[in-house]
């Protein structure tokens, strides 16, 4: 293992036996029409505020790029009922409106737009990577994500999310201001609605990421993978495991 991803860190503290049958037993996953769908309206949304086409007309090609070679368990959907609703989403004036206000920055690579960025933390000898969505002209970094219900402040602002982005964006020299971070969501409701939620963290806070991520770099050294039972990802619905785990004994 050559790094880390802050993907693979949620996942361990949802369930860490997950975590091993994904990144060391190399057990098989499958694509969710959530994960296909979720992938197409960042593709379509990140182009579209770079200028590179209309909105519809980009989630079409983010469509078929993003169901291109893939497994998916549609279960009882089919793929156009999701690219429809896609279609219904994207064709909201709202969404649209607020789309058209987001402005990314750009540096010498060009528009800061899903940007790679990389933490180091003391105590463990790989480093943890993701991926920020944006950073707009304001220099204030952010994620799109789709969701069935809107947002809280209080959700919002108990993301790890931003401190880890922030935290590495800190490492590489790069300031932002007052430590913000937004949440843009897309919410998939009878009227779909835009929603941003702008959160700030403390520099302090960092010491507390470092600690729990040096805390799961040594459980997995050790090889300490219990099950989380009780966790909302043990379902057949969210666990690509479930029923090699807990649902082979059901």
């Amino acid at each position: 293992m050559d790094h880390l991803s802050y993907s693979s860190i949620s996942m361990y503290l949802a369930c860490p036996e997950s975590w091993r049958r994904k990144y060391i037993a190399n057990e098989p996953t499958y694509t969710t029409p959530a994960l296909v769908f979720g992938s197409a309206i960042h593709g379509a949304i990140e182009k579209h505020v770079t200028g590179e086409g209309a909105l519809l007309d980009l989630w079409g090609q983010s469509w078929t790029k993003a169901t291109e070679g893939q497994t998916v368990a549609w279960g009882i959907d089919t793929p156009e009922q999701h690219y429809n609703e896609g279609l219904r989403i994207l064709g909201n004036e709202q969404i649209a409106y607020n789309l058209a206000c987001l402005k990314p920055g750009q540096d010498d690579q060009g528009w800061l737009i899903e940007r790679k960025v990389e933490l180091r933390v003391p105590g463990v000898p790989i480093p943890i990577i993701g991926y920020i969505d944006i950073i707009t002209e304001d220099g204030i970094p952010g994620d799109f994500k789709t969701s069935s219900k809107s947002w809280t402040n209080d959700r919002a602002a108990n993301e790890m999310q931003p401190l880890f982005y922030l935290a590495a964006l800190n490492q590489a020299g790069h300031t932002v201001p007052d430590w913000k971070f937004r949440h843009y969501t897309v919410v998939k409701t009878k009227t779909p609605k835009f929603e941003s939620f702008e959160v700030s963290r403390k520099p302090g806070e960092v010491f507390f990421l470092f600690q729990m991520i040096r805390q799961i770099w040594t459980a997995i050294e050790r090889e300490v993978f219990p099950p989380n039972p009780s966790g909302w990802k043990c379902s057949p619905e969210y666990c690509d495991f479930w029923a090699a785990c807990r649902g082979r004994w059901l």
